[in-house]
């Protein structure tokens, strides 16, 4: 190998120890990684939001980024400064190997164009931004059932692990235009999926908006979107199943509100310590019909206990969720696991206690 090529891998899989901020001076800490594709263009940034000039960026403006962890702790991550925006990001790895950061847009863009983007003063990587003239007239709407549950959304398809989701996955929302307009209305991102449309309505009224999906599932869940649109915003749930064939089954439970679950709770639980493997909830299951099934419950306190597999037999089965995340503080916690998917049985969902000390 050339000594011009050891020189260019050894720029790549530099380390970040020594991060820089434009705006701040140079920031000293242990953590150590490295951009995918540092010293040229970042790999596969995930660009989101609208970037008009004249229009301050929001939330929705941001780019992920892949890094590669081989020392686990807090990074501060600013770009350099162009066109009057930037991007930063601040945080902990907690772990090491491939790991995603979101850095959010901050200013507000003031000419058109493509401009560059770089996540260190020296090492990094680089990405591009393209700002668009804002349109003329934005228009002024709500979308029904706003703030609450979406009211009379259809959606469309199916939303299974694995599978990308196609033209078949759309929402149809109900929105009373107040004033024409340019519009885009969007969700949020999901286990790796989201919905959104942009268009114009030339006229006042209700109208029906057809929004299109995009991503891959990533983990078979439970998920509650948030749609956003103008100043409006209301929420839906979809669930995102296991492949074929699916089991039918229920929670076994026992009575009350809610139903308590019949359950056994392992492992010790403390405030500010990561949940592991031995951190485990056993339920009981009746399955009437054998497959795939994922059972999980809702956050609460920084804790998630899910499992994903396959009843092979009929009849009383045992179920083991493995706990994921940090108890944020001490007390006790009423968690709810839920089936994910179809439960034509019913027996959707019970309830648990976690202590933690």
């Amino acid at each position: 190998m050339s000594t011009l090529a050891v020189v260019a891998c050894c720029f790549v899989w530099v380390t970040c120890q020594k991060e820089y901020s434009y705006e701040g001076g140079p920031v000293f800490a242990s953590t150590a990684y490295s951009f995918l594709g540092a010293g040229a263009a970042c790999a596969n940034p995930v660009l989101a939001g609208y970037y008009y000039a004249g229009a301050a960026l929001a939330d929705t403006n941001t780019v992920k980024l892949q890094v590669h962890v081989t020392v686990a702790g807090p990074y501060n991550i600013t770009t350099n400064t162009n066109n009057g925006i930037y991007f930063a990001a601040t945080g902990s790895f907690t772990d090491t190997g491939a790991q995603t950061v979101i850095l959010k847009g901050q200013g507000t863009p003031a000419n058109t164009g493509s401009f560059s983007y770089n996540t260190a003063k020296d090492t990094g990587c680089s990405f591009a931004i393209v700002v668009d003239k804002q349109p003329v007239k934005m228009a002024a709407y709500s979308i029904s059932g706003s703030p609450n549950a979406c009211v009379n959304l259809l959606i469309n398809g199916n939303y299974i692990y694995g599978n990308s989701l196609t033209s078949l996955n759309s929402l149809i929302a109900n929105i009373n235009v107040t004033v024409p307009g340019y519009y885009a209305i969007t969700t949020d991102t999901l286990d790796g999926i989201s919905f959104s449309a942009t268009g114009t309505f030339t006229t006042a009224g209700i109208k029906s908006v057809t929004l299109t999906g995009q991503g891959t599932p990533g983990t078979p869940k439970n998920l509650s979107f948030t749609l956003v649109g103008d100043t409006s915003h209301c929420t839906f749930p979809v669930s995102v199943t296991n492949p074929s064939p699916l089991a039918t089954y229920v929670l076994q439970s026992g009575f009350g509100n809610p139903s308590p679950c019949i359950y056994t709770v392992v492992g010790n639980y403390h405030a500010d310590s990561l949940l592991t493997s031995t951190n485990t909830v056993t339920l009981q299951a009746y399955v009437t019909v054998p497959g795939n099934y994922t059972v999980t419950t809702d956050e609460v306190n920084g804790m998630v206990f899910s499992y994903t597999g396959s009843f092979s037999a009929i009849g009383n089965q045992e179920v083991t969720l493995v706990g994921n995340g940090k108890p944020v503080a001490a007390g006790l916690f009423l968690l709810t696991p839920q089936i994910v998917g179809p439960h034509p049985l019913g027996g959707e969902a019970c309830a648990i206690q976690i202590t933690v000390q």
